[in-house]
């Protein structure tokens, strides 16, 4: 009987064509365990599942350090585990948490040569920059922003963090005209946020901020909790609006978690941030 001899180089193609098939498959249901976990009830069962769901993706991502999806997971998954469970009682974390998620959805934009050393740009370049992204760049243009703004708003004690706050605020702006409402109308709330909590001198606006949570609201039909906590805690708060403060979240309180497909977890999250803050009412007033 002939032998046959089949080429090294073949073999190591096969083995290379399993690798990046079983690596496909793992990140597939990655992705479908974090909608599981964005859809879970019981924040302590979410909190305590999360951290090994971060550290299976960046696992991954040291085998294939250019996988636009896994880094698109890993920047969503770092900024979300930073908001919700660690930036008021670990702010110290959070801020490792917000740059890493920042820094993994800069990375996935990257992978298209235009956008290669975003913050590294100048304000002129930037803007020029920005300005050629397309839909399929939202996500990692909300990420990135959403964890350079976190990581900024912690790190307040730092002039050359502030510094960085345009590129933020710039990079979410094109997200804006492109996509608002994407991630439950996150740029508006974003831009709410921002403009509630300057001063008017650095071009803070109420009135601005109100326009930007009303927006908001009315694009998730105003069953994403997380806005009414976010509009008491920055807006209601530089009005001085104690009324306002409590019937927003009191709506929060009251209000069914989980109409939203995705929005379970953030929705437990607001609930129980609402119950925190309305019993500090008088730290705020």
């Amino acid at each position: 009987m002939k032998k046959i001899i089949v080429p090294v180089c073949l073999l190591l193609l096969s083995a290379c064509s399993l690798n990046r098939l079983a690596l496909r498959s793992t990140t597939s249901l990655l992705q479908n365990g974090a909608q599981a976990i964005y859809d879970e009830p019981d924040l302590q069962l979410a909190e305590d599942a999360l951290p090994s769901h971060l550290e299976l993706t960046r696992v991954l991502l040291q085998n294939d350090p250019d996988n636009r999806t896994l880094l698109s997971l890993a920047a969503e998954e770092f900024n979300g585990y930073a908001f919700l469970f660690l930036e008021q009682s670990q702010p110290e974390r959070a801020k490792d948490f917000y740059l890493r998620g920042r820094n993994f959805a800069l990375r996935a934009l990257s992978q298209e040569p235009r956008f290669k050393n975003l913050a590294g740009l100048n304000e002129a370049e930037m803007a020029r920059t920005l300005r050629t992204a397309g839909m399929k760049d939202v996500p990692d243009m909300f990420w990135a922003a959403f964890g350079w703004a976190g990581w900024i708003n912690l790190s307040k004690d730092s002039p050359g963090a502030l510094a960085q706050l345009p590129d933020a605020v710039a990079m979410m702006r094109r997200v804006l005209e492109l996509s608002p409402d994407y991630h439950f109308a996150g740029p508006e709330i974003f831009f709410g946020v921002y403009y509630a909590s300057r001063p008017a001198i650095l071009g803070g606006s109420t009135t601005k901020a109100k326009d930007y949570f009303d927006r908001a609201i009315k694009i998730t039909s105003g069953d994403y909790l997380m806005d009414y906590v976010l509009e008491a805690r920055y807006l209601a708060v530089a009005l001085q609006d104690k009324p306002l403060f409590v019937s927003l979240l009191e709506r929060a309180q009251n209000s069914a978690p989980g109409k939203l497909p995705g929005a379970m977890l953030t929705d437990k999250a607001a609930k129980k941030e609402a119950s925190e803050l309305l019993r500090r009412v008088d730290d705020y007033f």
